[in-house]
């Protein structure tokens, strides 16, 4: 029985008792029998004891509320002006929860536009002069003001970098021609109406898709009439392409993690349950085990070096460190793959290296990085180069590879977190998008720089730059 059907009964019950109270109170009065009298009242009051105590039980089952909810609507009940906008999300997964952190958005998102909008009306009541339309043309959001015919009586350079049109030939124009085609029906239809609004539209341009998010408030003047709408225009492209490539790592990562485990349980349980197992099938069983777990501890770390790069508190321990032996020692772990794919590798040394300051371990991951990246992205049978150089007190270790190469348009992402191309041979190759990007924030770290030349189809070369900071010639 739900609470309002609950209530409804003991409204009845209740009734019912009064009845009975009166009943017992007249033949009291009347004094029909006393004996009769006192059992009727005694029933009265018991049933109305029970009826108070038990209404109590569907108040305490719908009334309960998280503490971290309770004590945020306690503190707005006493200064709702000061705390309204601090109120957080609770990370509890019940409905009454997951409907608090859906206000909570909702009120932050309103404070964002508020603060937006008593910029816009500041310009417009002509308190703030040029100083605030300074403030307007300063922001990353396009903004227009258009009056009640749809016409734009004000704009700013952001809007007209949006919309690639001159300010002064957007004055005066109707902002709904400027809308993209192919907005859903319900979107075109409430453009035409004046109450609030908020959509996306996507345009195809040279460079790809570009995200647009739209939303319009009535401006209000101090008679508390519509004279207008106030319309701000976001770029929200990097956002889009960034969560698609957290998608595609979210999935990436399942496989990554999915396909070592399955082969380590695969191996373990037969070694477990077979008994006629040579000693050498068991050392190649061991092995695979081996190799996927090292797998698995490779991409933990990697997800590891993410996380504190997107935190700000990757750091590294420089040392003085033997570059020829590290060289020596990068060389060995990718000259075996190399080996497999019957790629020639070259190293070029020059006849004496520096002593450096260095962080070992980061440095020797970075160069694997980029080294593993020329062999995975190489055909079988092309060629990698691996040249060391010293020129103006930096030093230079370049790779260069016979590989896939990469498109002019996708050069510039190539460092960016979970980035990978769109190019369907490399689609077809497992990776996580994480390599580059943390070889980037190595080079930054040591105070040196990451470059990168390529043609798609003829290979790419990739600079890894430092600065020669410490001691002499070996």
């Amino acid at each position: 029985m739900d609470g309002d059907k609950f209530s409804s009964v003991l409204r009845v019950a209740g009734v019912f008792t009064l009845i009975l109270a009166i009943a017992a109170v007249s033949t009291f009065l009347i004094d029909i029998g006393t004996y009769w009298s006192a059992r009727i009242l005694i029933a009265a009051v018991v049933s109305s004891i029970f009826l108070a105590m038990f209404s109590l039980i569907p108040r305490r089952r719908t009334g309960r509320v998280a503490p971290a909810i309770y004590d945020q609507l306690v503190g707005v009940g006493e200064k709702p002006k000061e705390l309204l906008q601090t109120l957080k999300p609770v990370l509890q997964a019940d409905p009454p929860s997951h409907g608090w952190n859906e206000i909570v958005q909702t009120v932050q998102t309103g404070a964002a536009l508020e603060l937006l909008e008593s910029r816009i009306d500041q310009k417009l009541d002509g308190r703030g002069g040029a100083d605030d339309s300074t403030v307007l043309h300063c922001l990353a959001e396009g903004i227009a003001v258009t009056d009640l015919e749809g016409r734009m009586t004000f704009v700013n350079r952001a809007l007209e970098a949006i919309l690639s049109t001159e300010c002064d030939q957007l004055l005066e124009e109707r902002l709904l021609e400027f809308l993209p085609q192919g907005l859903p029906d319900h979107v075109q239809e409430a453009v035409t109406k004046p109450q609030p609004l908020s959509f996306e539209s996507t345009a195809s341009t040279e460079q790809g898709d570009n995200y647009l998010r739209w939303s319009r408030r009535p401006s209000i003047d101090d008679r508390g009439e519509t004279v207008g709408h106030v319309w701000t225009i976001r770029d929200v492209t990097q956002q889009k392409l960034a969560e698609k490539m957290r998608e595609e790592f979210v999935s990436m990562a399942t496989h990554e993690l999915r396909t070592p485990l399955a082969n380590i349980c695969a191996y373990a349980e037969t070694l477990s349950v077979t008994d006629e197992i040579d000693v050498e099938q068991q050392k190649q069983f061991y092995n695979i085990i081996l190799t996927e777990a090292s797998r698995l501890s490779r991409f933990v770390d990697e997800l590891l070096d993410i996380s504190r790069m997107e935190a700000g508190s990757m750091t590294i321990d420089k040392r003085e460190t033997d570059l020829e032996r590290l060289l020596q020692e990068i060389g060995s772990k990718v000259r075996p793959e190399m080996e497999r794919k019957q790629i020639a590798f070259t190293i070029s040394l020059p006849p004496k290296l520096p002593s450096m300051t260095i962080d070992k371990d980061s440095i020797s991951a970075a160069l694997v990085n980029l080294l593993g990246n020329a062999s995975k992205y190489t055909p079988d049978g092309g060629e990698v180069v691996f040249t060391v150089a010293l020129e103006d007190q930096e030093i230079f270790f370049h790779v260069q590879d016979t590989g896939i190469g990469i498109s002019a348009e996708e050069l510039p992402h190539v460092f960016e977190k979970f980035f990978r191309s769109e190019d369907n041979r490399v689609r077809e190759i497992t990776g996580t998008g994480l390599g580059l990007a943390f070889t980037h924030e190595v080079a930054r770290l040591h105070g040196g720089r990451i470059d990168v030349t390529s043609e798609l189809g003829e290979g790419s070369t990739f600079s890894f730059i430092l600065p020669v900071n410490s001691g002499g010639k070996r």
